[in-house]
C-alpha cells in the first residue's frame, strides 16, 4: 500500500471522532450538474470516494473541483461527516446522500461550496437523427428547382424487340444544350422533395421533371426519327415524377433505442412516367420502348443519390433515431 493511501486509511479510522472544516470556496454556486457522493468523479460512489475526501482533508493540498459532490451530507461543508455519511450508506444501510445522488442534477441548497466541473455529468449525449434532419441531409443533393440535365448527343442506344432506338442522335440533337455549349438534349428537373420515413426504413427524394421534343431514331426496317414528350400518366401537361429511395437497416441497440446499422443502394420506386411520340406512323409503336427509355433516363438519378449517400454513410451509420 502506498504511503499516501496508508495515511488516508489511518485518517479515515481516526477522523470519525472529529469534525474538520474544509477551506470551502465562498464563490457563488455554479450551474453545473453533479452527483453527490461521487467525490473522485469516477461515475459511482464507493469507498474510494471516502478515501478521496480524507486525502484532501489530511494528506494532500489539492482542491476538489466539485466540492458539492464531496459534500455528502449537504450541510455546505466538506469534512469528516461526509466520510461518515458515505461509509454508513455503503456498509451500514443508512439513508443515501441527499439529491442529486442517483442522477445528475444541480445543488438545491445555497451554500459556500461550488462545482466548477463534474466530468461524469458533462458527457455529450450520443447524437441522434430525426426525420427532419435526415430530410435536410438528403436535401443536399443538387436537384434544385430549375436544374437542367443534358443528355449528350449520340450518347445512348436502347435495343427494343428486334430494333434499336438511338437517344438524342448527333444529327438531330440541338447544337447547344442549355448552358453547356455542347450538343445535347435537355431534361428539365422542375423540383425535388426530400423523403425520410424511419418507420418504413427509408430516405430519398421525389423528383418532378419534364422532357419535350426529345429526338430519337428508330433503326427498324424503315429508319424513322421521332420526337418524344415524357410526362405523368395523368396528362401531358403534368410533370413526370418518381422516387429515388435508399433503404435503411434499423435495429434496436443494447440501450433499447433504434439505431441505423446499414444503408442499402438507391432504387427507383413509384415512377409515374408516360411517353408520347410524334413524327410518323412508326413512332406510334414507341410505346414498346417507353419503359426501357425511362429506365435509361432514371439510372443517372439513382447513381447521383448513391454518390450522395456514400458521402454520408459514415455520418449516418451508428446514429440513433431520436424518439
Amino acid at each position: 500500500m502506498s504511503k499516501r493511501n496508508s495515511l488516508a486509511t489511518i485518517a479515515l479510522a481516526l477522523g470519525c471522532g472529529f469534525v474538520f472544516f474544509a477551506c470551502g470556496n465562498e464563490a457563488a454556486a455554479q450551474e453545473v450538474f453533479f452527483r453527490r457522493g461521487d467525490a473522485n468523479e469516477d461515475g459511482k460512489m464507493d469507498l474510494s470516494d471516502a478515501v478521496f475526501v480524507v486525502e484532501r482533508l489530511f494528506v494532500v493540498q489539492e482542491p476538489i473541483l466539485c466540492s458539492d459532490s464531496a459534500d455528502a451530507t449537504d450541510d455546505g461543508l466538506v469534512d469528516v461527516t461526509d466520510v461518515i455519511k458515505i461509509t454508513a450508506y455503503l456498509f451500514l444501510g443508512f439513508e443515501p446522500p441527499p439529491p442529486p445522488f442517483s442522477e445528475c442534477g444541480l445543488d438545491p441548497t445555497e451554500d459556500g461550496l461550488s462545482c466548477d466541473s463534474f466530468a461524469p455529468c458533462n458527457l455529450e449525449e450520443p447524437p441522434c437523427v430525426d426525420e427532419t434532419v435526415a430530410e435536410g441531409l438528403v436535401g443536399e443533393i443538387d436537384f434544385k428547382d430549375g436544374l437542367s440535365i443534358c443528355l449528350p448527343a449520340g450518347g445512348a442506344a436502347v435495343p427494343v424487340e428486334g430494333f434499336e432506338i438511338e437517344i438524342c442522335p448527333e444529327d438531330e440533337a440541338p447544337a447547344e444544350c442549355d448552358e453547356t455549349g455542347e450538343p445535347g438534349c435537355l431534361i428539365e428537373i422542375l423540383g425535388a422533395t426530400a423523403i425520410a420515413d424511419f418507420e418504413e426504413g427509408r430516405i430519398g427524394v421525389r423528383v418532378e421533371g419534364r422532357v419535350e421534343d426529345l429526338p430519337v431514331t428508330m433503326n427498324a426496317f424503315i429508319p424513322t426519327t421521332c420526337t418524344l414528350t415524357m410526362h405523368s400518366a395523368e396528362g401531358e401537361d403534368v410533370p413526370f415524377n418518381f422516387e429515388i429511395v435508399v433503404p435503411l437497416e434499423i435495429e434496436e441497440n443494447d440501450e433499447g433505442r433504434r439505431e441505423i446499422v446499414g444503408i442499402g443502394e438507391a432504387v427507383i420506386e413509384n415512377p409515374d412516367i408516360e411517353v408520347t411520340a410524334g413524327g410518323g406512323f412508326l413512332c406510334g409503336l414507341f410505346g414498346a420502348a417507353g419503359g426501357a427509355l425511362s429506365d435509361m433516363l432514371l439510372a443517372p438519378f439513382a447513381e447521383t443519390v448513391n454518390q450522395l449517400v456514400d458521402s454520408l454513410r459514415d455520418d449516418l451509420v451508428g446514429l440513433e433515431i431520436c424518439e
